[in-house]
């Protein structure tokens, strides 16, 4: 049934895309046919797969990065209420900081590198992962942990099977959120300065106002990000919240 909505969702969207080009030009809306077209000529060409793995592999370490540290802060702020007043102020200044201003200081920093690309999206994303896991760790059932205590349960038990459970749906909205982030300051980073990237290639093709290439590689990165979400998120959390109770409305 939900694989059903889901397709029904997409065929929505491209009946719409199709209909909206008629209306359009384009120069404006290119359709489908032409897009997925010039998606085929970038991967054939080799430039698709060379400039995809070089955003892909910035937005990987980029997330892993503000994966450990805002868990890191997330779980002090939340076990700590001096280290929540104590943190709180920082991850509320790197919240409200713009992405740009992120990409502009770490770029002037450390050069046009990946080095740089990779620091600018951990910066950017973690005070996002930060807030989740503070939130997560604050909702912990503490009466769950006190009977395990009282039945003695080992400490190792009581992380792996008590604490840690309850804060997977939170660990799980953190990486969708900054997996969102790290995309838009990566193609950000690429776009002021790289020379390689989806977003280097948007800025390439918005020189030339082609907007069937700059719509081919935005679709061509959005795929990318549904396919991480549906082949690995998805399975991963319907895998480790199976024993929580299905809501049926």
């Amino acid at each position: 049934m939900h694989t059903t909505l889901k397709i029904y969702s997409v065929l929505v969207l491209l009946i719409a895309w199709v209909v909206l080009s008629f209306v359009f030009s384009p120069q404006i809306l290119p359709g489908p046919i032409p897009v997925f077209e010039a998606i085929w000529e970038n991967f054939s060409s080799g430039d698709g797969f060379f400039h995809l793995y070089k955003t892909i592999f910035r937005v990987l370490l980029g997330l892993a990065i503000a994966m450990i540290i805002g868990s890191a802060f997330g779980i002090v702020m939340g076990l700590s209420p001096k280290g929540e007043k104590f943190l709180e102020s920082w991850v509320m200044v790197g919240l409200t900081i713009p992405a740009v201003v992120y990409a502009i200081i770490t770029l002037l920093w450390f050069g046009l590198n990946d080095f740089a690309a990779i620091i600018a999206i951990g910066i950017t994303a973690f005070p996002a992962v930060a807030i989740n896991m503070w939130q997560g760790v604050k909702d912990i059932d503490m009466q769950l942990v006190t009977m395990a205590q009282a039945f003695q349960v080992p400490r190792r038990d009581l992380i792996l099977k008590v604490v840690l459970p309850q804060t997977v749906p939170y660990i799980l909205a953190a990486t969708r959120y900054a997996l969102g982030i790290s995309w838009k300051i990566a193609t950000t980073v690429e776009l002021i300065g790289m020379s390689s990237g989806v977003g280097y290639m948007l800025n390439y093709w918005f020189g030339l106002f082609s907007m069937t290439q700059v719509l081919a590689w935005a679709l061509s990165f959005t795929i990318v990000l549904l396919g991480i979400e549906y082949l690995l998120i998805n399975p991963f959390e319907k895998r480790v919240t199976a024993w929580r109770a299905v809501v049926q409305v």
